[in-house]
């Protein structure tokens, strides 16, 4: 696993709960940006296992957890340090799989105690975000579905309610649901009913939206709201809506109108996405976080593969080679296979290396950067119209986020910062040309 010493920024739980994680701590807090993390505090001892080590040993000991063996806590002077507990913690929290840490007591029995109710203490908070969760995404979809507006749940929830035994064991901050364009404005209306309300989304958001649910006061719900299957261009045509809406399959666990697609295009939009992540970061409260690799990303792709019957694989591969996606899968599944001892068969693995990789894709898995990943989208559009309103969007953003971006220049008047933000585009660009 990569040596990040940081965990995930996604809703956490606030109050009084010392020691539950960030994620827990700022759910609970609800504010608007669902940002909110807070540094566990680590021991300075420097007799300790490194990030390598812990990470190593958490990827064996979730390989004994899930045979129904016990995790044992290794032996040796670094592992003894009342530290080391601090240290797992905070690679748990990292890697989102802390509740799958959470089962018979004598599962865990080696461990030190205050890790393990640490562990218990959070596990019992996330099942308890998921009860919300669902509640509130439930009565949603059954609304949109008896309106005629069909939908189908992405990513992180969509994998948490057709594969894992407890939807809550896979951690996440929201849900992602798609939608057709035609019905946006309807949709909206329903979740305005149901009592969501708008985000303040980021600036650059294009193809989708997001949305708050406030439940009962403990917790605050976020749903990103899509009308394509990736709100960049150059992505998009990998996995068209209309091939999510044409391969949708029930989520009964969700509610009676919840969807899913078909596992192959979940594989690819997760290999997407996870590639996404590893350049590009997500933020652990104000720190953004690149390069590394999470542990539950690997159950994730471990849980697909093993749902996969021959005559899937052969779906895949031929999806793959279409895409021109299949040496990113391949890397994606390979290293569920390092991490846990996911069985995959090789032929098709090897038939996924071996693809030719969409160079677009190539060069969109390799930008780490804003700029980079603006002019590839520009490129990539679908017509001069989207460029048109790629460029607008780019080039006339909000007064909130230029006062943000030019907070040093608090004295300017909303058209003094839109100037300054139009010259420093235009020099980036310049930049960007100078340099090919």
């Amino acid at each position: 696993m990569a040596n990040v010493a940081a965990h995930e920024s996604c809703l956490s739980m606030a109050g009084q709960m010392s020691g539950i994680s960030a994620w827990t701590r700022a759910a609970l807090k609800g504010d608007d940006a669902h940002r909110t993390a807070s540094k566990l505090r680590i021991s300075q001892c420097s007799a300790m296992p490194d990030i390598t080590a812990i990470d190593e040993f958490l990827c064996a000991s979730l390989r004994h957890l899930r045979a129904g063996e016990p995790a044992s806590w290794p032996n040796g002077q670094e592992w003894a340090d009342p530290g080391a507990g601090e240290e797992v913690w905070s690679r748990l929290d990292y890697h989102g799989v802390a509740m799958l840490f959470h089962g018979p007591g004598e599962a865990l029995r080696t461990w030190p105690d205050a890790l393990v109710a640490r562990v218990g203490e959070e596990a019992r908070l996330m099942a308890l975000w998921e009860a919300t969760h669902r509640s509130a995404l439930s009565k949603l979809v059954d609304r949109l579905g008896e309106a005629g507006i069909e939908s189908v749940f992405l990513k992180g929830t969509a994998i948490a309610y057709s594969l894992y035994s407890d939807p809550a064991a896979r951690r996440r901050g929201d849900s992602d649901l798609l939608i057709r364009q035609a019905d946006l404005d309807r949709a909206r209306a329903i979740l305005a009913q149901e009592g969501w309300y708008r985000n303040e989304d980021p600036h650059g958001l294009t193809h989708q939206e997001g949305w708050l649910f406030n439940s009962a006061g403990a917790f605050i719900h976020a749903l990103d709201l899509h009308w394509a299957s990736s709100d960049r261009p150059a992505l998009q045509r990998v996995m068209p809506s209309e091939d999510v809406f044409a391969t949708r399959r029930p989520l009964p666990r969700l509610g009676a109108y919840a969807q899913r697609c078909a596992t192959p295009l979940i594989i690819i939009h997760e290999a997407l996405n996870q590639k996404w992540h590893e350049m590009r970061g997500y933020y652990q409260g104000n720190e953004k976080v690149t390069g590394g690799r999470r542990l539950v990303w690997s159950v994730d792709f471990d849980l697909l593969a093993t749902e996969l019957e021959p005559a899937d694989w052969d779906s895949l591969v031929a999806t793959c080679d279409q895409r021109g996606v299949g040496p990113l899968v391949a890397e994606a599944l390979r290293k569920a296979a390092d991490d846990l001892g996911t069985t995959l068969p090789q032929a098709a693995l090897a038939a996924l290396a071996a693809q030719r990789e969409d160079p677009a894709i190539a060069a969109y898995s390799r930008a780490d950067n804003d700029t980079e990943e603006f002019w590839l989208n520009l490129l990539h559009a679908p017509s001069w119209r989207a460029r048109g309103a790629l460029l607008i969007h780019r080039g006339f953003p909000p007064e909130s986020h230029l006062r943000a971006k030019y907070s040093h220049l608090a004295g300017w008047n909303y058209r003094l910062l839109q100037v300054r933000h139009l010259f420093d585009s235009a020099g980036r660009a310049l930049r960007r040309l100078v340099a090919r």
